[in-house]
């Protein structure tokens, strides 16, 4: 499997819920998000997937970062990079 992304969680596209990453691991009371201070442990997009292809039975054997460039329309571009990887089923 080869895959790319740039894990930019946005609500607007996916439900919070299904997120790999980009949050803390503990919350409040009302479920909502701890100051920054008082937040426990950081989650990783890249460490989530790298749990989950594993318990898939996948390896990863190549990651590196890409760089991916967006056209808007003619005179906007976006530049961002990438996390690449390449997986191999056991």
């Amino acid at each position: 499997v080869v895959m790319t992304t740039p894990f930019s969680w946005l609500p607007q596209f996916t439900e919070r819920q299904h997120w790999l990453g980009g949050y803390y691991n503990n919350k409040d009371d009302e479920g909502q998000q701890q100051q920054q201070q008082q937040q426990g442990e950081a989650i990783h997009s890249m460490d989530t997937l790298k749990q989950v292809m594993k318990r898939n039975g996948f390896e990863l054997i190549h990651e590196e970062n890409m760089p991916l460039l967006i056209r808007e329309h003619q005179r906007k571009y976006q530049y961002i990079v990438t996390k690449g990887t390449v997986w191999r089923k056991n």
